[in-house]
């Protein structure tokens, strides 16, 4: 429903979107705040830039550099201070909407009519936003820092999920060029607890999970879990959550429903499992894993000090889609620096093309981003490894690409993912 604004003079000066999941606000050429079915501010956009709020109530500005066009993304977390800042103006905007609104002095209409029940409903959005000033916001982050340990990454298609932490942390967390999971001790919960955080998380989002498309199990890899206990972990989210028993398109209703339930899994550990095992996954609704395979060169892996091997990714996609299941393959841009990129380039495509990836897979190319204080940083600069730079990740990148034989009719979707995208 799209409702339109008007001021005492009838001149139009922003408009009022209501979907089932989600609320958005315009003002004018330069302001779109949006909203969750709970009146929690998701986004603001102002002046050609945009500010994200995370569920645990930071601020990520995110614009483009004038300089070099759209190809060049600035992403920025904003100090507490600033963030609080954005979020005021947001809500002092609403406020000020909400104020004309009781007073006359705006109008909405629907359709060019302003006493219908469809402008009088409208209507009462932003009285529901205006309660979420800075103070509730934050006791919100306060309250999701409860229930969550960080969420630090998730695959692109899967950034509107629900995610459900069955465990915690990363069970090897050795990986040279990873920090997700480094301040977070695996382990695996507890049936009880796992089903007291499944209902943490339902109360915690409240109508807002109506946005949520897709459920995530994880962290690093929740499929790690020994299959019995798994079964009976997926069994709870069947029972807590409406999941859709095909891959057909969500539709968006008044009961929220989900895809299916993903995650993460690893090639060193995956080999564990079974077809028979994923089948019985696929039938509780396991719709795809992910796999960080990263590159098809040995020799590196062994340099990222990842216990995997291009063999065992392999046998790990071949497996899984045996059981009928999609995959998501994660391949690292730029990871070795100039020593590396010619086998990297030529032992990656020799992989990608033995998997037979098809349709309903996801191919994700993700350029390497290197913390200065991480071990492969030391490790680069201890072997003398040369960083490429943005152009030459670039260059690798379509040299990957061109050496991709798909069937055309039957090919993986390709995408990029951006590391430093990701907020939860």
């Amino acid at each position: 429903m799209l409702l339109e604004l008007y001021n005492e003079d009838r001149q139009l000066f922003g408009s009022l979107s209501i979907k089932k999941d989600s609320i958005s606000l315009g003002l004018g050429d330069s302001e779109v705040y949006s909203y969750d079915c709970e009146g929690r501010l998701l986004t603001a956009w102002l002046s050609n830039q945009t500010f994200v709020r995370t569920l645990d109530n930071r601020v990520i500005k995110k614009w483009r550099d004038p300089l070099h066009g759209k190809a060049w993304k600035l992403i920025q977390e904003l100090e507490a201070e600033e963030a609080k800042r954005v979020l005021d103006q947001a809500r002092i905007r609403i406020d000020g909407v909400y104020e004309q609104l009781q007073r006359g002095k705006i109008r909405l209409t629907c359709n060019g009519e302003t006493e219908g029940d469809s402008a009088r409903r409208a209507g009462e959005w932003p009285a529901k936003i205006t309660q979420w000033d800075y103070a509730r916001l934050e006791g919100q982050g306060e309250r999701f820092r409860a229930i969550y340990t960080p969420v630090t990454i998730l695959p692109p298609d899967q950034y509107l999920a629900v995610v459900l932490q069955a465990t915690e942390g990363c069970h090897w967390n050795r990986c040279t060029f990873c920090h997700f999971y480094r301040h977070t001790r695996f382990r695996i919960k507890s049936h009880k607890e796992f089903s007291d955080h499944v209902r943490a998380v339902k109360d915690f989002f409240g109508e807002g999970i109506r946005l949520r498309r897709s459920i995530f199990l994880g962290d690093a890899n929740a499929l790690v879990i020994p299959q019995n206990r798994l079964l009976k972990i997926f069994e709870r989210v069947n029972q807590e959550f409406r999941i859709l028993s095909s891959r057909r398109n969500r539709v968006v209703s008044d009961n929220p429903v989900f895809t299916g339930i993903y995650s993460f899994i690893d090639a060193f550990t995956g080999d564990r499992k079974s077809v028979a095992d994923f089948r019985e996954l696929k039938a509780r609704n396991l719709r795809r894993v992910y796999i960080g395979a990263e590159t098809g060169c040995d020799r590196l892996l062994k340099f990222l000090n990842k216990p995997a091997t291009a063999g065992q990714v392999r046998d790990l996609v071949a497996t899984v889609k045996q059981a009928d299941l999609s995959v998501g393959v994660i391949i690292l841009i730029g990871v070795g620096g100039e020593e590396y990129t010619e086998s990297h380039v030529a032992e990656t495509v020799a992989l990608l093309n033995s998997l037979k990836l098809g349709r309903g897979d996801i191919l994700y190319f993700s350029p390497m981003v290197e913390s200065p204080v991480s071990e492969y940083a030391r490790r680069s600069a201890d072997a003398g490894i040369r960083p490429l730079a943005d152009q030459e990740k670039e260059t690798q990148l379509r040299a990957i690409r061109s050496g991709l034989q798909f069937t055309a009719n039957d090919k993986p979707k390709i995408a990029l993912y951006d590391i430093r995208e990701f907020v939860y």
